[in-house]
This record gives structure tokens, C-alpha cells and sequence, in this order.
């Protein structure tokens, strides 16, 4: 019968554990809700996105084609 024991601290525990995670819930809650604010390197990440695909689409014709070629040449 030790569990009946501690059976008070434990739910203690299980309702403190309820309250930190409905805290964390309204937390996240609020600052999903607020506006972010674009990170002063967006522009700079999206330009380099733009270049990687330009590059890889080069690579892409550039190695498909090489593919299609009858072999020796």
C-alpha cells in the first residue's frame, strides 16, 4: 500500500506538470499570434536560393544531355 502513501505528492506533481504545460501552451499561443519580422539576411538567402536553382537547372541540361549522347562522344 505504499502507493496510496504518496499517492498525494504524486498527484501534486501531475498537477503542477498541468499547470507548466498550460503556461507553455498560452506562451506559444501568444507568440504564434504576433507578427514576425523578416531576418535582416532574407534578402540575402533568397537571392542565393535563386542563384543554387539557375546553377542547378544549368547542371541539370548540361548532365541530361550528356545522358542522351550516344556513347564515345
Amino acid at each position: 500500500m505504499k502507493f496510496w502513501r504518496d499517492f498525494p505528492e504524486r498527484h501534486a506533481h501531475y498537477l503542477e506538470l498541468l499547470a507548466e504545460a498550460e503556461r507553455e501552451r498560452r506562451i506559444r499561443a501568444v507568440l504564434a499570434r504576433r507578427p514576425r519580422k523578416a531576418p535582416f539576411f532574407a534578402p540575402a538567402l533568397a537571392a542565393l536560393g535563386r542563384w543554387l536553382v539557375i546553377c542547378g537547372a544549368r547542371l541539370h541540361a548540361r548532365y541530361d544531355e550528356a545522358d542522351h549522347r550516344p556513347r564515345g562522344q
